[in-house]
Parts: structure tokens; sequence; C-alpha cells
């Protein structure tokens, strides 16, 4: 087993520092939903994929992506959704509420049932070492009552 001092010095020279950074620290392009706005509002893209497989070997793939019609690419999924939606498609029926109406706000309980607020005792015998607790506590211990085991 090493020592702390041991784990301290692992890794040391890999770790990042002011001269130690990645050649390509993050996406420099903006969020996705940028991307996705700009290139959304058009009717037809045009792109090139260049690939470089692992012999070296180099391709290049030019494709079109067209709605056919003056309407935006946005507007072509939307409406795909939403036909999806008429034709019965649970999760476009929910992904269309959720964006219309917005999402249900799930409960967060921080309580018991009754919406009491939680409450943690801790019971420190008079010895004052803790010893462990049972396998289950019973909820009807008076405070000044010794847990089963000790």
């Amino acid at each position: 087993m090493r020592t702390p001092e041991e784990m301290k010095e692992i890794g040391i020279d890999t770790r990042f520092s002011s001269y130690n950074q990645p050649s390509q620290p993050g996406r420099k392009s903006g969020p996705i939903t940028q991307f996705l706005r700009e290139y959304g509002d058009v009717s037809e893209l045009k792109f090139t994929i260049e690939k470089v497989n692992k012999d070296g070997e180099f391709s290049v793939t030019t494709t079109q992506l067209s709605t056919g019609s003056s309407q935006t690419i946005n507007q072509a999924i939307a409406a795909r959704l939403l036909q999806q939606a008429l034709n019965g498609d649970i999760k476009a029926i929910k992904e269309i509420l959720n964006r219309t109406e917005g999402r249900v706000p799930q409960p967060i309980r921080l309580g018991d049932k009754d919406g009491n607020p939680l409450s943690v005792v801790l019971m420190v015998p008079d010895s004052g070492r803790m010893a462990p607790l049972p396998p289950t506590i019973p909820i009807d211990i008076e405070p000044d009552e010794q847990l089963p085991g000790q």
C-alpha cells in the first residue's frame, strides 16, 4: 500500500498546469443551441466532411440537406414532430407539451409523509464513545431511553 506522500506524487507529470495544457482546450464555437439556431434558420445546407482514417487515408464527402421548399430546417423538424404526435407517438406528444406548456415541476419532499421536517438525533452514551446503531431504531423511543443493544 502506498503512503500519502507517494499518492501525492502519482500523476504529477500529467496534471494540467500553466505549462501542461491540452492542444485544443475545449470547443470554441459556442453552445450547440447557437449552432442549431444559426443553421436551422435556412432551407438548404451544404457541408463537406473530411475524414482521415487510422492509416492516414484521406476522403472528402460533400452532402446537401434541403427542405425542398421555402420552409426552414427548424420549421420542417417542428412539422415532422407535430406529425408524429398526431400519429400517436407518445415521445413526440411529451416533447411538444414540454416545449409549449413547460415541464411539470417535480415535488421535492424534505420531510415525513405528514409534511413534518426531518430531524436527526445523535445519541452519545455517557462513556462518550459511539456504539454501532442497532439494525432497526424504534420510532417511539423517548430521548432518555437507551437503544436496544446498549
